[in-house]
């Protein structure tokens, strides 16, 4: 009988443990300060390209990106991206990936935002908060029909 007792005991106790969880609820988007209104003021890759872009990274893994690469206009993407220590990748809503992974790393006030491509040759994109503005971005999203996508 004891053994019996126990053995419930046992089962009841498992049960129990088994609907606890390690307060996960679901993935977490850590600040790391990346989050805000950011606008591209230099790209060190070697290449002249007239370009202009603005980025806002969401407290909840979203992003927006304007974008006026090889066009006169705008051009709005949006997605997920994540964050794993000091890398930054991201998928756009078509689910597409970024073309590549970056090492990110924040000036001591917060106010520069230094991104380094995982190509072959880094790709260095140094981002100021700023905000978007409001002409900017009104532009309608495009979804990965377009080639390319600057990040």
């Amino acid at each position: 009988m004891r053994k019996y007792i126990y053995f419930l005991f046992t089962v009841a106790l498992l049960a129990l443990s088994a609907g606890c969880s390690k307060d996960d609820d679901g993935p977490k988007y850590p600040d790391s300060g990346v989050v805000g209104e950011w606008h591209l003021t230099e790209w060190i890759d070697g290449t002249h390209s007239e370009f202009d872009v603005y980025i806002e990274f969401l407290s909840d893994g979203k992003f927006n990106s304007y974008e006026k690469v090889e066009t006169s206009v705008y051009v709005r993407r949006s997605g997920n991206f994540t964050i794993d220590g000091t890398r930054l990748s991201g998928r756009y809503s078509s689910g597409k990936p970024w073309k590549t992974d970056y090492a990110f790393e924040l000036s001591g006030d917060g106010k520069t935002l230094t991104m380094t491509s995982d190509t072959g040759i880094a790709e260095v994109s140094v981002y100021t908060r700023s905000a978007i503005p409001e002409a900017i971005r009104n532009v309608p999203e495009v979804r990965s029909a377009l080639p390319g996508g600057f990040l």
